[in-house]
């Protein structure tokens, strides 16, 4: 199926795309700031982390659709372009956990839908890793 925007339109509808201040990241800030959690948000550290909490916790927040929630299971998009992109954003996500792991960071990665639909099980999981 050929995509219904020109390369140009394609290009521009793109560029719209954030990764930074997005709905997830608000919203997870927020929840960390009613927790009365210190954070910073968007350190500057390999693999670009939304949220570095304590001395050594990364929090990033994974949009289920670019990151390839239940990837496997799910009907994959037709397009090849698309299928590429998001295998690449997960193995690149992998490498980045890995590397910053071998250095001593804990890594949580936390799915959009849980953000979203669940923040106290988000929170849990940040907790734990605090304590």
């Amino acid at each position: 199926m050929a995509d219904v925007f020109s390369r140009k339109k394609r290009s521009w509808v793109m560029s719209r795309i954030r990764s930074k201040n997005t709905s997830i990241d608000i919203a997870m800030r927020d929840m960390l700031s009613d927790a009365k959690i210190r954070f910073e948000m968007y350190p500057e550290l390999y693999g670009k982390p939304d949220f570095q909490v304590g001395k050594n916790i990364l929090v990033f927040c994974d949009g289920d659709f670019w990151h390839g929630y239940r990837y496997a299971e799910k009907k994959r998009p037709p397009k090849k372009y698309w299928r590429d992109k998001i295998e690449g954003n997960m193995r690149r996500d992998r490498k980045v956990s890995r590397k910053l792991r071998r250095e001593g960071w804990s890594v949580l990665r936390i799915w959009e839908h849980d953000i979203k639909r669940n923040p106290e099980k988000c929170m849990r999981k940040i907790l734990r890793k605090i304590n």
